[in-house]
C-alpha cells in the first residue's frame, strides 16, 4: 500500500500509539536481552585495568580478559562495558594524574588571572613570549617511524598512566635532538637554541644569557621582558634565576603539571606533525643525527607568526574551561 515508505518505517509508525490508548511505547517496557557480564565481572575488568596499567603499560582488551579471567564472552563485550565505564582505547600520552592539591592550584590560579582582570591584551603583550625546551626524538629511518601507528591504551579522556608522570626522563636506547624554543604574539618564533644531552641549570643560565636579550627585542613587548614558563626544577634553580635577573627577565610561572595553560605545548605538537608529515611526503628512509638538527630548525622557523597567534589567542578560552571543569584537564 506504501511502496513510498521502507519497511523499517512502516514498522516504527505501526508501533506508535492509536487514538490516544496507550501513552507509552510498549517496546520501551522490553530492555533486551540481560547483560553476560556478572556484577563481579564487571568489577574484575575494571580491577584488571588499573593492575595491568602498573605492569606493562600499555595493553589490549584481549589482556584484559585474559587478567580478569572473564573468559565466557567475547572481547567486544569487555570493550562495550569500558566503553560504558568512560575508559576508551586513546593514543598513549604522558601527562600525569591530577591530585587534589594540583586541582586546587590550577583553580587558584586561574581565579587570580579572573581577579586581576587579565585578558587577551595580556596574553598577546604583558607577556613577551612562551618558553619552553622540546626533545625531538632522532630515528635513522624516519619514514619507516613515521608510518608505525602509535602506541595506544585503555584510559579515560584526559587521564594519564599513574601520578606525577611527565614526558621528561632518562629513555634507554633514545636520543633526542634538543631545542629551547620561544614564540610570542604576532613575532612567530623569538628563540630557537638547541643544546646537548639534558638540560641543566648551567646549560639554561648560558642560554639566558647569549640568547634572551634578542628574543626580548624581538618579542611584542621588549620593554616588559615577562616570559611564560613551568615549573622545571632546572629551569627554576637558584643559578637560572640569577640569570634570569641578570638580563632584567621577569618570570611568570602556570601551575605544576598543566601542560593545557601553556600555548607552546601546542605549538610543539603541531611541529611533530609537521616533522612526520615531512619524512613520509619525502620519504626520508635515511638521515644523520646532524640532518634532523637542520630539518628541526628550519621547520621551527618556518612556522609563520599567523598559527602561533591562533594558539596564543586561546589562552582566555583556557582559563574559562579550567574553573568549568574545577582543575581537571581540558582539551587544549
Amino acid at each position: 500500500m506504501f511502496p513510498q515508505y521502507s519497511k523499517a518505517a512502516i514498522y516504527k509508525h505501526a508501533k506508535k500509539p492509536i487514538n490516544g490508548e496507550l501513552v507509552f511505547d510498549k517496546r520501551k517496557l522490553n530492555k533486551g536481552r540481560p547483560s553476560k557480564l556478572s556484577l563481579q565481572d564487571k568489577r574484575s575488568i575494571v580491577r584488571s585495568v588499573t593492575s595491568l596499567r602498573e605492569e606493562v603499560g600499555s595493553f589490549t582488551s584481549k589482556r584484559i580478559q585474559l587478567d580478569s579471567g572473564v573468559k565466557h564472552v567475547t572481547s567486544r563485550t569487555i570493550r562495550n562495558h569500558l566503553n560504558e565505564e568512560g575508559y576508551w582505547y586513546l593514543q598513549s600520552r604522558k601527562k600525569g594524574l591530577l591530585h587534589a592539591k594540583d586541582l586546587k592550584s590550577r583553580v587558584k590560579f586561574c581565579k587570580m588571572i579572573r581577579k586581576r582582570k587579565l585578558g587577551d591584551d595580556f596574553w598577546r603583550s604583558g607577556i613577551s613570549f612562551y618558553l619552553d625546551g622540546k626533545g625531538f626524538q632522532y630515528k635513522r629511518n624516519p619514514y619507516d617511524q613515521a608510518r608505525a601507528p602509535g602506541a595506544r591504551e585503555w584510559r579515560k579522556r584526559g587521564e594519564g598512566l599513574n601520578f606525577n608522570c611527565t614526558a621528561k626522563g632518562s629513555k634507554e636506547g633514545v636520543i633526542n635532538v634538543n631545542f629551547m624554543i620561544a614564540i610570542s604574539y604576532g613575532k612567530g618564533v623569538v628563540l630557537c637554541e638547541q643544546y646537548d644531552g639534558t638540560i641543566t641549570a648551567a646549560k639554561f643560565s648560558a642560554i639566558v644569557k647569549t640568547s634572551f636579550p634578542e628574543a626580548f627585542r624581538q618579542s611584542s613587548n621588549p620593554t616588559g621582558k615577562r616570559f611564560l614558563m613551568d615549573g622545571c626544577p632546572r629551569q627554576n634553580a637558584k643559578m637560572a634565576m640569577r640569570a634570569i635577573d641578570d638580563v632584567h627577565g621577569l618570570v611568570f610561572k602556570i601551575p605544576p603539571r598543566s601542560p593545557d595553560l601553556n600555548p607552546i605545548e601546542n605549538f610543539f605538537h603541531t611541529l611533530t606533525k609537521r616533522l612526520k608529515s615531512d619524512a613520509l611526503e619525502k620519504k626520508i628512509t635515511k638521515e644523520s643525527f646532524e640532518e634532523l638538527s637542520t630539518r628541526v630548525k628550519e621547520t621551527v622557523l618556518r612556522c609563520s607568526s599567523t598559527e602561533i597567534d591562533k594558539i596564543i589567542d586561546s589562552m582566555d578560552k583556557r582559563i574559562t574551561a579550567v574553573l568549568e571543569e574545577k582543575g581537571q584537564r581540558i582539551k587544549y
